[in-house]
């Protein structure tokens, strides 16, 4: 598993949210990148709500992710060096990305123009937490993710995997391929 390889990410807006694990005087050891879907309407305002969500849950929904992001803004809601309380089994080694939108849908939904907008600044955000973690632009399988594989993943996978939630998010129709190659490319561009 690596640890940072010293290059950073963008500096987005910070909502920060109450619920997270403060990780003190190490780095911590990233193998996975969690896609989320937010549940949420696709709005220009979606990551700022959501992130504005997360900052005032009460202590019985302790609920947290690293960024939340819509078509047009990304929001950072825990630091990178953090845990987020978003994927049971895959919070401690996982970076947290939640997507505008919603799980049920379909793969046209994902390229209409507020979607690919989306994908596109989620992928611009994967590139560079690969980048830092130095991991691998791969989908993981559930059997690579049980391995200790390191990659990308969905929710759903954590939940099939860890057997800790019930979330099945990004959905089965996400755009696994088309999302990956974008990620692939703006690696190869922050290189």
């Amino acid at each position: 598993m690596g640890f940072p390889t010293g290059k950073e990410t963008d500096n987005w807006p910070l909502i920060k949210a109450p619920w997270f694990k403060d990780i003190v005087n190490q780095k911590r050891e990233v193998r996975v990148i969690v896609i989320h879907t937010m549940e949420a309407p696709e709005k220009g305002t979606t990551a700022e709500n959501v992130a504005k969500y997360f900052q005032n849950l009460p202590s019985n929904n302790k609920a947290s992710a690293h960024l939340c992001i819509d078509n047009n803004s990304i929001v950072q809601c825990v630091l990178d060096n953090d845990v987020a309380y978003a994927a049971p089994g895959a919070n401690h080694n996982g970076i947290q990305l939640e997507l505008a939108g919603y799980s049920n849908q379909n793969r046209d939904d994902w390229f209409d123009e507020y979607s690919k907008a989306l994908l596109e600044n989620a992928a611009n955000a994967a590139a560079q937490y690969c980048l830092k973690y130095n991991l691998p632009r791969k989908h993981l399988s559930n059997a690579e993710l049980k391995a200790g594989k390191e990659g990308i993943i969905g929710h759903v996978q954590a939940t099939e995997v860890f057997k800790l939630s019930d979330h099945t998010d990004p959905g089965e129709n996400f755009p696994w391929d088309y999302f990956i190659d974008r990620v692939e490319d703006y690696y190869q561009k922050r290189k």
